[in-house]
């Protein structure tokens, strides 16, 4: 499964999960991802096709229903925080849990009980193409008539902003807005 673990996961949790065979990014260790807010990791975990792994609740609200962003989240709440305890929680719901249900799922973890709420209506029984990693959008050759018009690429996923109105463009990832200086 790929996960992608908030700074409060411990380094020797990640590398317990990597050990049992996971594909394991760590907010810790990647340099745009370290100073990110909490809804540009969110947007990197749908994005990537990873479950985010946090002890944050703030997650619970960014995720819900009414976000067009919607990854699988497991949160880490009221338990030991120590690394082996995490470790245990982790590697338990991993084996028991299917991956389809966690990639589309919003887990809480208090303590020993674990309660699953489904993001989308009809949960897949499998991982299906639509939860794969999102392919990033390629930018614009020379020979592309949208080259023709001045675009900027996002500063944070590299994609090629979107004009919205005036002057203003958009970011389809992460919703980064750049507009002239006459705004």
């Amino acid at each position: 499964m790929k996960l992608l673990l908030d700074s409060q996961i411990s380094a020797q949790t990640a590398g317990c999960l990597r050990k049992a065979g996971h594909d394991v990014r760590e907010v810790r260790n990647d340099p745009l991802l370290r100073s990110a807010s909490d809804e540009v990791l969110v947007q990197t975990a749908w994005r990537e096709g990873r479950v985010l792994v946090s002890a944050l609740s703030v997650f619970a609200q960014l995720v819900s229903r009414d976000s067009s962003w919607r990854p699988g989240v497991i949160l880490l709440l009221a338990g030991d925080p120590r690394p082996r305890s995490q470790q245990k929680t982790l590697q338990s719901l991993l084996r028991q849990v299917p991956e389809a249900k966690l990639m589309t799922s919003l887990t809480i973890i208090e303590g020993h009980r674990a309660r699953i709420y489904p993001l989308v209506a009809n949960p897949p029984q499998q991982v299906t193409a639509e939860l794969q990693p999102r392919p990033a959008e390629p930018l614009p050759s020379r020979a592309s008539p949208a080259f023709a018009r001045p675009s900027l690429a996002c500063p944070v996923f590299g994609y090629t902003l979107h004009p919205l109105h005036g002057c203003k463009q958009v970011c389809p990832a992460c919703g980064y807005l750049s507009s002239c200086s006459m705004d």
